[in-house]
């Protein structure tokens, strides 16, 4: 019976000590030592074993894991180098590793020239105009090299391809000669309307209305759209000063509206600035990448100890008086002797020979994974949370002196603390900004609190795929020595050490940490991603204009900005527009105005100008109308755009009679202004465009206010 129980407990014994496989222990050294395949061959063996175990499983998918993206970089390493069977082979053995990988997959397919045919995307189609001229693919031969009306050549140019010409009742005839042979008729539109500063907007399928280029008639004419965009990658918040930013013109600023909830960014404008707000969308709105950062970290601590010399049990000697006859320890008085030295007994310290020598090693290995997205911190925190006692007083009762002692307690985190945030390049590099915080128990203050003693890394590397960097030195070295011994005694030199013990204490510290990171994921960038996209250029057919025409190539706005900032010659008559105070101080909450005066040196037939302020100090509530406006006729029009959200407000105004214009001093326009918050601001007038009765583009100084409001 006794044999059988030992038998069973000696079994038993020999489990625990075998809780880990042969198989397992050898394929955790080939991993620590980056073997990934003779782990990952031992992890299987190991599993095969115990299918049942979870450790082994999981150990065997890190090992596959890892093998794959070992040969996977080694693959793409060869590749560049021109090896392409080798790298076709490690790129094989990294996808039997993970057959999953659909851009391991990806990868090997381009290497090898068996991508698969795909279909190309559908890209959204691009907004037109709800209504098209319905017309025959003839060309136009149709010359007017000889001064004639320009509303004649729009009705010549119209009557020969069948489709009715209107006219705004501002549009101006004036003498015109053009070549627009070889040209469709959209192409001649174009270019005719181009030339002589008017657009065209179509009414019906047989019928155009032309229009004098000015702000306000397009904003009259111009047809809008609205279309929404669902955003995947992007929050809509984050892109919306930024496209209202792209999208704005000299005149205008789109209405771009955000949808938190559905994450989508809606735009009214333009079908062409919907058309071009859709590529920045898309040119934004791309995933971010992904990394796979593999951290060693290790803690060794190493303490010598070292005792030398005479130890005693104790310090001291004892005497002690004692009787023959005494019972239970009493003494009885007439026997009391102090003469006999057998009454007295004398206790000596002990002494021991120390000769001990220890040399402990302790060594803490931890290997996370962490997977994260690029710009996003990641965090890995291992350790524990050490109470630290907190002692307040209060009074016992209301209004009493604190004499009642409240303790709470705050817990203290020790342990590794490491915060990493990754940044991909486009030249297969990361960027990682480390965090590393390492606090341990220094041992114990006043009223055995805790001290914590902290070491801390702040750095910035940048790395390659694949590449290792090693930290360490965070080392931490502590020596104590104590010597013990009789005293005075112990003092004496060279005999001193026959009465004492010496005891030496060294314990070194250090944290090694190893950083390995992986790209998985970059941001797609295609090569139409890196194509420029043209704002305000057209591009007509060529078409033969006479030589005081400007060029066909540019278009009317970048011809009036060339036009308007042309140097004005000395002695020349100067016009001026401008505020009535170039200075103004106010208080925040208050309503104020400020009128926008003219002086004009010649008549002003037309003329449109932006307002441009600080929305997050100014709100501009109202705009009217001016004396000088009235002044022009009966019913001018006048125009006014006000938009909060960019700062920027558009007014114009056309004179009731093209053939006349007023020229002079007075006020254009009356601003309401309400002052929101305390600061200064600027007020600006730019993109100043007027013309003449008879075309000519007049030129205008301005000049800013300064607001300061309290």
């Amino acid at each position: 019976m006794r044999k059988a129980l030992s038998l069973i407990i000696l079994t038993s014994f020999l489990v625990g000590c075998t809780t880990f496989s042969l198989n397992y222990r050898r394929g955790t050294e080939a991993a620590m030592a980056q073997k990934w395949d003779e782990a990952v061959d031992f992890y299987q063996r190991a599993v095969l074993e115990n299918p049942k175990n979870s450790i082994y499983r999981l150990a065997l998918l890190r090992a596959q894991t890892s093998a794959s993206r070992y040969h996977w970089i080694q693959g793409k390493k060869l590749a560049r180098e021109g090896k392409k069977e080798e790298a076709i082979a490690e790129l094989e053995k990294a996808l039997m590793y993970d057959p999953t990988n659909q851009l391991l997959l990806r990868d090997l397919q381009e290497l090898t020239g068996s991508v698969p045919v795909k279909t190309p995307e559908e890209e959204s189609t691009p907004l037109e105009q709800p209504v098209q001229l319905q017309l025959k693919p003839e060309k136009i031969d149709l010359k007017f090299r000889q001064k004639a009306s320009l509303r004649s050549i729009f009705e010549a140019l119209g009557k020969h391809a069948g489709v009715n010409i209107l006219f705004d009742e501002q549009f101006k005839d004036i003498p015109f000669s053009i070549d627009l042979e070889g040209m469709i008729f959209e192409q001649a539109m174009q270019s005719l309307c181009l030339a002589s500063r008017n657009f065209y907007r179509i009414v019906d399928e047989k019928t155009v209305i032309i229009v004098p280029d000015l702000p306000q008639k397009r904003l009259q004419y111009e047809i809008q759209a609205i279309k929404t965009f669902y955003l995947s990658n992007v929050k809509a918040e984050e892109i919306q000063a930024g496209l209202t930013q792209m999208l704005r013109t000299q005149f205008k600023a789109p209405t771009v509206i955000i949808d938190k909830n559905l994450n989508s960014i809606t735009v009214r404008d333009t079908p062409e600035v919907v058309n071009r707000a859709e590529k920045i969308i898309r040119l934004w709105d791309k995933p971010k990448g992904e990394v796979i950062i593999d951290l060693e970290i290790m803690e060794v601590s190493r303490m010598k100890l070292r005792q030398l010399g005479i130890d005693f049990d104790q310090y001291g000697g004892t005497i002690r008086y004692s009787q023959e006859n005494a019972a239970d320890g009493w003494l009885n008085l007439g026997d009391l002797s102090f003469k006999l030295k057998e009454n007295f007994q004398l206790v000596l310290p002990t002494a021991f020979i120390q000769m001990l020598e220890s040399d402990a090693d302790t060594k803490i290995i931890s290997q996370p994974r962490l997977r994260g997205i690029e710009g996003e911190k990641l965090e890995y925190v291992v350790g524990d949370e050490i109470p630290i006692p907190r002692t307040t007083w209060a009074p016992i009762a209301a209004g009493g002196i604190s004499t009642q002692p409240v303790t709470s307690f705050e817990y203290k985190n020790v342990g590794i603390d490491v915060k990493i945030t990754p940044f991909i390049h486009y030249e297969d590099e990361v960027t990682l900004e480390l965090e590393i915080q390492i606090k341990s128990l220094g041992g114990t203050g006043y009223a055995d609190i805790p001290i914590i003693t902290t070491r801390e890394v702040r750095n910035i590397i940048r790395l390659k795929n694949g590449e290792t960097n090693l930290l360490a030195g965070l080392l931490k070295d502590e020596e104590r020595k104590t010597l013990k011994g009789i005293a005075g005694l112990k003092s004496i030199p060279l005999l001193g050490r026959l009465f004492s013990n010496t005891d030496q204490t060294i314990q070194q510290t250090d944290v090694i940490l190893t950083i390995t990171p992986y790209i998985i994921r970059q941001i797609p960038v295609e090569d139409k991603d890196r194509q420029p996209i043209w704002v305000g250029v057209t591009q007509p057919a060529g078409a033969n204009v006479a030589s005081d025409l400007p060029g066909r190539t540019m278009t009317d706005e970048a011809l009036r900005m060339r036009e308007s900032q042309q140097a004005i010659q000395p002695g020349q008559r100067v016009n001026r527009l401008y505020f009535n105070t170039t200075r103004l101080q106010t208080a925040k909450g208050r309503t104020f105005r400020l009128l926008v005066n003219i002086q004009a040196q010649e008549e002003v037939a037309n003329m449109s100008f932006n307002v441009s302020f600080n929305s997050q100090v100014l709100e501009l509530k109202q705009v009217n109308m001016g004396r000088f406006v009235q002044q022009m006729g009966e019913r001018p029009s006048f125009l006014q755009n006000i938009d909060n959200s960019s700062g920027q407000g558009t007014i114009g105004f056309t004179s009731p009679d093209v053939s006349r214009g007023k020229k002079g001093g007075g006020t254009v326009a009356i601003l309401v202004f309400q002052a929101e918050e305390s600061g200064e601001a600027s007020i600006s007038l730019s993109g100043v465009m007027a013309m003449g009765p008879s075309g000519s583009p007049l030129t205008f100084e301005t000049r800013e206010c300064q607001i300061i409001i309290r």
